[in-house]
């Protein structure tokens, strides 16, 4: 079977002598794992789509009775050249997809993460790092998997709480720096990660 999905590359790692496995989160399907034959050669047509915080219009092709489909072509919508072009920003949106990756089940559907993770890209990409960013992202994914904090009762203003679940990315940069509510925020996500998932974020040391 051959079907065609928009998806962002959330990462990659090595198959084989010159094979790749990558992550796609795609938009009507959810998040799949997909062999990029010959990619690491570097006349690899396909190479640029396997790259992480790509955005593309992939081709897959599912052999029956198999779950592993394989890329078979396809094109980029963007890079985020924006975001790759700065380290912050890079760290950033990789720890962005390290969220999205760990907190959504393969195969199964989430387009409103999708549309959020595209949406942080695409502010990140334009206007790069700032405060707030990365706990208003990980608020949000957590209420979209349905582990949020929302109905917290102890912690950060209600103002600043509301902004962080449900404003706009403006909105979010427009908050003030607050460096007790932000070690408040990174501790319920420190506890929830280690207590819940068993596992900490690789890209956490990396980002603000």
């Amino acid at each position: 079977m051959i079907f065609c999905e928009y998806g962002i590359v959330l990462n990659k790692r090595p198959l084989r002598e010159n094979d790749r496995i990558v992550t796609v989160f795609t938009e009507n399907g959810g998040k799949f794992e997909v062999n990029f034959k010959s990619v690491r050669l570097a006349k690899g047509k396909l190479r640029a789509l396997s790259e992480p915080l790509v955005w593309g219009d992939f081709r897959f092709y599912l052999k029956k009775g198999s779950n592993f489909p394989v890329c078979t072509g396809g094109s980029s919508l963007c890079a985020f050249g924006g975001i790759r072009a700065d380290l912050e920003s890079l760290c950033l949106g990789l720890h962005y997809c390290e969220v999205i990756n760990r907190l959504t089940a393969a195969q199964q559907p989430a387009p409103e993460k999708y549309r959020l993770l595209l949406g942080a890209l695409r502010d990140l990409d334009v206007s790069g790092p700032a405060p707030w960013l990365r706990q208003a992202f990980t608020l949000r994914v957590l209420n979209l998997a349905g582990f949020g904090f929302r109905e917290t009762a102890a912690g950060p203003q209600a103002g600043l709480w509301e902004a962080l679940h449900d404003g706009s990315w403006a909105d979010v940069r427009a908050l003030k720096e607050d460096r007790a509510t932000e070690v408040f925020v990174d501790g319920l996500f420190s506890r929830f990660f280690a207590e819940t998932l068993g596992a900490d974020l690789r890209t956490l040391p990396f980002v603000r």
